[in-house]
C-alpha cells in the first residue's frame, strides 16, 4: 500500500506536466487572428529646430483567446529610426509571444538633423509584422527638414483666417499636408517661395462616411483666394514634396490647385508649377489671371477651366497626360503669347489627347431613363500670337454637338497651330500659321525643356500680330519684342 501515493503522485506530477505543456502551445494559428495597434501611424510632431530626437511607443494587442506568436517584428535597413522591442534594442525582433487578451510595447525613437537639406520633407517608413501568414504594418511619419509645414498629415486641415490675410514669404519651404481647404482667407505667396505638396489619399469622415481626397490639393472655397507674386528670375514653385531626383520627373504626385466656385480675385505672376494631377483647376463662376508662368509634368490636364473666367498672358503649358489647356460648359477666356506644346518628352506621360479641348456643355450624369443630362453654358475664347503644338495631327478638339443650343465663339488670331484635318476656313480663324509636323516648325531644344523657338526661318519668328504686342512687351524671358513679334510666349534672337 505504501507504494500507491508515490505512484499517484508520479501519475498526478507527469498529468500537470502534460496538461502544462498543451497550455503553452496553445497559439493561434488562424489567419483571422490578427493583431491590434493603437495607432495605424506613429507620428513625431516635433519640428526640430536643432538635431534632435523623440521617443514614441506603439501598443500591440493581442484580442484573441489564445496566445499569438508573433513570426518577426522589423524596421526597414538604414532607416531614420530605432526600436526597442521588449526591452531590447534592434531593427529585427523574432518568434515574439503575447499572452490571450494581452498586449506589449514597442518604442520608436528617431533623430534627424532638420538643417540637413538632403532630407526628405516628410521622413516616412514602417515597422512590419508577420503573424500566422499575415503582413501588417504601422506606420513611422516624421519632418526631415526645417520647414513650415501647414495642414494635417492625410486628412483634411482648414486654413482660415477670418476673411483677413495670411502671406507665406518665409525662405523655409511651405510643405502643405494632406487636403488642405483655405477658407475665408486670402492667402499671398511672395516671390522665391516654394511650396511642397505630400503625395498620397487623405482618409477622413464625413457624416459617419469614409471620405477619401487626393492628398497634396489646395483647395480654396468659394470666400478663398490665392495671389502670387513671383518675380523674374524668382519665381513661386509648386511642386512634390520628394525631392529626390528620381522624382522630379514623375506626374501626378500631388493633386493640384483647386479654385472652387464662386472664388474670384486669384492671380498668379511667375509661377511654376508641377508634377501635380491637375495644374490648376477653375471652377464654376471662379476666376484667374495667371501670367508668365510655367505648368508641366501633370497627370491629367495642365489648366481646367469649368465654366470660369481665366486670361492668360505668357504662358509656358507643357508635358501633360491630357490636355494641356482643357475648356468645359463654356466661360470666358482670353490667352495672349502663350505655348501649349506636348512633344511626349516625359516617359511617364502619353500624349493620346489634343493639347486644347474646349467644350460649351457639360454631362454630369444621367436621369432616370438613362438618358444624358446636359447642361449648357455659352463660350467666348480669345487666342492671340499663341503656339499650339504637339505629336497628334490635329492639337485642336472644338467640342460643340448639334444637339447643344449655346453660343460656341472663339477666335485663333495669329496663331500657330498643328493641323491635318482641322478646317481652319471658317469664321474665328484670323492669319493662322499651320504646321504639319516637325520638319515644318521645332523649338530650341523641347527635350531639355528649353522651348525657345529654334532657328530664323521658324514659321512663329515675326508672324505675330503687331497690334497684339503693346499689352506684352516683354516675353517670358524678360526679353523685349520687337516691332514684328514671334508667336508663342518667348521671342526669337540670333
Amino acid at each position: 500500500m505504501q507504494y500507491y501515493p508515490k505512484f499517484i503522485l508520479f501519475a498526478v506530477s507527469i498529468l500537470f506536466l502534460v496538461f502544462s505543456s498543451c497550455r503553452k502551445e496553445r497559439f493561434t494559428t488562424d489567419t483571422g487572428d490578427r493583431l491590434e495597434f493603437s495607432v495605424d501611424t506613429l507620428r513625431f510632431d516635433t519640428v526640430f529646430t536643432n538635431r534632435g530626437s523623440a521617443t514614441r511607443s506603439i501598443k500591440v494587442f493581442n484580442r484573441h483567446n489564445r496566445s499569438i506568436r508573433i513570426d518577426k517584428i522589423e524596421l526597414s535597413a538604414n532607416s531614420f529610426y530605432r526600436m526597442n522591442v521588449d526591452g531590447t534594442p534592434t531593427s529585427l525582433a523574432e518568434e515574439i509571444e503575447i499572452a490571450p487578451k494581452d498586449s506589449m510595447y514597442i518604442f520608436t525613437e528617431v533623430e534627424i538633423d532638420p538643417t540637413n537639406a538632403g532630407n526628405p520633407f516628410v521622413i516616412l517608413d514602417s515597422i512590419e509584422f508577420q503573424t500566422n501568414g499575415n503582413t501588417q504594418h504601422v506606420f513611422l511619419e516624421s519632418f526631415g527638414q526645417d520647414a513650415n509645414y501647414v495642414g494635417d498629415s492625410y486628412r483634411i486641415g482648414l486654413l482660415s483666417c477670418g476673411g483677413g490675410t495670411i502671406v507665406w514669404d518665409d525662405v523655409k519651404p511651405y510643405v502643405v499636408l494632406g487636403f488642405l481647404l483655405v477658407d475665408s482667407c486670402h492667402v499671398v505667396i511672395n516671390a522665391g517661395v516654394d511650396v511642397h505638396f505630400q503625395g498620397g489619399t487623405s482618409r477622413d469622415t464625413l457624416d459617419d462616411g469614409i471620405l477619401l481626397l487626393p492628398n497634396g490639393t489646395f483647395y480654396f472655397s468659394s470666400e478663398a483666394s490665392l495671389e502670387v507674386n513671383g518675380q523674374l528670375g524668382n519665381p513661386v514653385r509648386f511642386l512634390t514634396d520628394r525631392i529626390e531626383p528620381e522624382f522630379e520627373e514623375i506626374p501626378g504626385q500631388w493633386g493640384g490647385i483647386f479654385l472652387s466656385p464662386a472664388s474670384t480675385g486669384n492671380s498668379m505672376n511667375y509661377a511654376e508649377i508641377r508634377n501635380a494631377g491637375v495644374g490648376i483647376r477653375v471652377d464654376s463662376a471662379a476666376d484667374l489671371t495667371i501670367n508668365n508662368s510655367i505648368i508641366y509634368d501633370s497627370a491629367s490636364s495642365g489648366l481646367l477651366g469649368i465654366h470660369s473666367t481665366i486670361t492668360g498672358q505668357n504662358c509656358l503649358i507643357f508635358d501633360v497626360s491630357t490636355h494641356n489647356l482643357q475648356i468645359e460648359h463654356g466661360g470666358d477666356y482670353h490667352f495672349t503669347h502663350c505655348t501649349f506644346a506636348n512633344e511626349a518628352n516625359n516617359v511617364y506621360l502619353s500624349h493620346s489627347d489634343p493639347v486644347l479641348r474646349m467644350s460649351n456643355y457639360f454631362v454630369p450624369g444621367v436621369d432616370d431613363e438613362g438618358v444624358a443630362i446636359i447642361l449648357e453654358n455659352d463660350l467666348n475664347a480669345r487666342f492671340e500670337n499663341c503656339i499650339f503644338y504637339g505629336t497628334r495631327p490635329d492639337e485642336l478638339l472644338l467640342d460643340n454637338p448639334e444637339i447643344v443650343s449655346a453660343d460656341y465663339n472663339f477666335i485663333f488670331d495669329h496663331c500657330l497651330i498643328k493641323a491635318d484635318t482641322l478646317n481652319t476656313a471658317v469664321p474665328g480663324f484670323m492669319e493662322p500659321v499651320l504646321v504639319s509636323s516637325s520638319e515644318d516648325f521645332g523649338f530650341l531644344d523641347s527635350d531639355e525643356l528649353d522651348y525657345r523657338l529654334d532657328t530664323i526661318i521658324n514659321p512663329a519668328v515675326n508672324a505675330g500680330s503687331d497690334a497684339l504686342m503693346m499689352p506684352v512687351p516683354i516675353d517670358l524671358d524678360g526679353m523685349a519684342r520687337d516691332a514684328s513679334p514671334d508667336i508663342g510666349c518667348y521671342e526669337f534672337f540670333d
